[in-house]
């Protein structure tokens, strides 16, 4: 079966690359297509985390945990505002600095996304043994650690 990953183009030279490439696309594919079933769009679940771990946030904050920039925060913000799973207040000493907090409709949404997830890491792991699995984990932490030496940075996780 050919996937539409256009990134695969890039691996020509090491299957290895292009595995672990193909198995993160695929991924992030059945969660989008469980995020879509339950009306979410897929950008959200990276705003909803750091939420739900510490509601209240700043938009700057948010900027800054999830590494997206400025404008793209301020546009997921407001269309998650818009659907009712956050909402947006000005703080009252300093008004350049606004605070998001996390509707009940959004932390209802937080937990179907816990699900998806769920789902698909069964479905990805579905017939592969813990050994495997663990020898799995091994290799590609050590491939994230070649690259973290390299460019340096926070590993994301």
């Amino acid at each position: 079966m050919k996937n539409s990953n256009n990134n695969t183009f890039m691996f020509r030279g090491n299957e290895t690359i292009k595995s672990v490439n193909d198995a993160s696309f695929m991924f992030g594919k059945y969660v989008s297509k469980e995020l879509e079933a339950i009306g979410m769009r897929s950008s959200y679940r990276h705003v909803m985390k750091p939420l739900m771990e510490q509601d209240g946030m700043t938009q700057l904050e948010l900027v800054n945990i999830t590494k997206l920039k400025a404008p793209t925060i301020s546009i997921t913000l407001r269309n998650m505002e818009r659907e009712g799973i956050v909402r947006r207040e000005k703080n009252d000493v300093d008004r350049r600095e606004t605070h998001v907090y996390i509707t009940d409709k959004g932390r209802e949404m937080h937990a179907k996304i816990l699900e998806a997830f769920e789902r698909a890491e069964q479905v990805m792991l579905k017939d592969i043994s813990e050994k495997d699995q663990a020898t799995a984990r091994k290799i590609l932490a050590k491939m994230t650690e070649n690259l973290h030496q390299e460019i340096g940075g926070d590993i994301v996780g």
